[in-house]
């Protein structure tokens, strides 16, 4: 019987341009691209063989995306292509954004969540005032 591996995320296969450097081994930013990406990371294709193990400073862009996504992760599984190029599994240890805007929507969901939280502070959680 086949047995699937359960994934504690979804996987996009998403084409996405990534700049990455190799935490303590590159002076300038790379460029790859996603293979596929998930909430506890990401595979993207690069040119450069990264030793396994090696954090790995990120930023993905992403096609109608208010801005990039910043992240730092770790090798933890790559993959030699036949091209000469190379597969990198990366797991996420923090994840981000650039610019401000993704921040400014944030604040004001929670303020928005905060007003409806305050207006009904005198209730017990489940019931009606």
């Amino acid at each position: 019987m086949l047995q699937l591996a359960k994934r504690k995320y979804p996987r996009f296969s998403k084409n996405c341009e990534v700049r990455y450097k190799v935490v303590e081994l590159e002076d300038m930013p790379m460029r790859g691209s996603t293979v596929n990406i998930s909430g506890g990371g990401l595979c993207f294709r690069s040119e450069e063989n990264i030793p396994m193990g090696k954090m790995v400073a990120l930023e993905v862009e992403i096609p109608n995306a208010p801005s990039s996504v910043t992240a730092m992760g770790k090798i933890v599984w790559k993959k030699n292509l036949d091209d000469g190029a190379f597969e990198n599994g990366i797991e996420f240890w923090w994840l981000g954004w650039t610019g401000q805007e993704p921040e400014t929507e944030t604040q004001a969901t929670d303020q928005n969540t905060q007003g409806q939280t305050e207006t009904n502070a005198g209730s017990e959680p489940g019931r009606p005032e």
